[in-house]
């Protein structure tokens, strides 16, 4: 059976860019990785794309290497006893991360291990933000059990705003991860 040439690409080019790199995330199945495509063969080339091409954080609008985002879908039902609840269960969680791909299949294989050791970095501090708010879930639940019908929904808000909050204390920190991933 012969498979069509556009997969035979689509797979050399994502496994052979990131060979070495796993996604500490890997864990939390609903946050997955958006790469933002990179080029060049010198560390000056590539840090330049990664300039032009990196998102923007909506909190202090700095340019960043990566940048997560999440997301809460709350749902909560009336009981037998007429109160507003939730569980873990009824809390669909979604993040995703974005995250520099370099592309130039010109880079020698030495600048490539070092991208790779830099996206390693990069990916080890969004996962900072992504387990954070995997792991603060519960407050979210356990806020709109407490608030009740009428209150459920400034509830959830005030624990995701919570959530949040922690991931720009987290930025602030490290400097939007200046201070724990490996520059290039």
């Amino acid at each position: 059976m012969r498979l069509p040439a556009i997969a035979l690409v689509g797979l050399s080019v994502s496994t052979a860019a990131h060979a070495e790199v796993s996604i500490p995330f890997a864990d939390i199945p609903p946050a997955a990785v958006a790469y933002y495509d990179v080029t060049g063969t010198t560390p000056a080339e590539i840090r330049a794309s990664i300039d032009a091409a990196r998102p923007r954080d909506p909190n202090d609008r700095k340019g960043v290497d990566g940048l997560t985002s999440w997301e809460f879908n709350v749902v909560w039902k009336v009981d037998e006893k007429g109160r507003c609840v939730t569980t873990l269960a009824d809390l669909n969680f979604h993040a995703t991360v974005r995250v520099p791909r370099l592309v130039d299949g010109d880079a020698p294989p030495e600048m490539r291990a070092r991208f790779e050791r830099y996206l390693q970095s990069l990916l080890e501090h969004e996962d900072g933000h992504v387990r954070y708010a995997w792991d603060h879930r519960a407050d979210v639940a356990a806020a709109i059990n407490k608030a009740g019908c009428t209150g459920a929904a400034r509830a959830a808000q005030r624990a995701t705003d919570a959530i949040a909050a922690h991931d720009i204390a987290y930025d602030k920190a490290t400097d939007h991860g200046a201070t724990t991933i490996v520059p290039f």
